[in-house]
């Protein structure tokens, strides 16, 4: 898949600043001449502006200019997703391992969390992702919630494949995902996550819970999804109409 073109232009940026084209402290060209340079439009300019300033490259200053803060980014590992799309390219970009399979019933404390039936049979993928930008290191762990079907279905996939388990199941049952409800809220990460995380049990963190819905507005699968706080960035980008 294609990378958005505002991800392009970060990197290439990215990489200029690494360069050492623009050095630290000097301010880079204005928005109007960089978009003019990659023939793209303001908007999808700030939005490439926008990754460097959350990866602490460069500052933005009304009246001053944008200045290259530093050369290589923090260490944190961003989201930015405002799509269906974004989150799949989200799902390349960081490696799923497999840590177990095997079946649950939902009891009502995991129906509050998830909203999937009280009583009902499902299969329970627990993994992490890591970020290979990053010297493999673990940005977030994960329960996923699947029908004994669909579980079954790509069961053959799962460790192997950069693709999002929704794709996996779209590609091998036709069941395509038509609409994703997230939530996220702060949490104290969980004693089993903070172990694959590196950081002490009840730490801060943001939990993810995504519910996936198919065409007919069948609920199909639910990912419970839980990263360190210290070292998640989650961006969106609100437009106006």
């Amino acid at each position: 898949m294609r990378e958005p073109r505002y991800v392009v232009i970060a990197g290439d940026l990215m990489r200029k600043i690494a360069a050492g084209r623009w050095p630290v402290g000097e301010l880079l060209p204005t928005e109007p001449e960089l978009a003019a340079e990659y023939g793209v439009s303001r908007e999808t300019l700030r939005r490439a502006l926008q990754r460097l300033d959350v990866a602490g490259l460069i500052s933005r200053h009304p009246g001053t200019g944008t200045r290259v803060e530093r050369s290589a980014p923090v260490a944190e590992f961003t989201a930015q997703l405002g799509s269906v799309e974004d989150l799949t390219q989200y799902g390349e970009s960081a490696v799923r391992g497999i840590l177990s399979v095997e079946p649950v019933t939902v009891d009502a404390a995991l129906a509050t969390v998830t909203d999937l039936a009280e009583g009902s049979r499902q299969v329970c993928v627990t993994s992490t992702r890591r970020d290979p930008g990053r010297a493999g290191e673990v940005v977030s762990w994960a329960r996923v919630y699947l029908g004994p079907g669909d579980a079954k279905a790509v069961a053959g996939d799962l460790e192997g494949s950069p693709q999002l388990i929704a794709d996996l199941i779209e590609a091998r049952t036709g069941r395509a995902v038509e609409r994703v409800v997230q939530r996220v809220r702060a949490v104290g990460v969980p004693a089993e996550a903070a172990a694959h995380l590196g950081v002490e049990p009840g730490s801060p963190g943001l939990e993810f819970v995504r519910r996936y819905y198919d065409a007919s507005g069948a609920l199909f699968e639910v990912a419970v999804s839980t990263h360190a706080g210290d070292r998640f960035v989650y961006e969106t980008v609100l437009q106006r109409k």
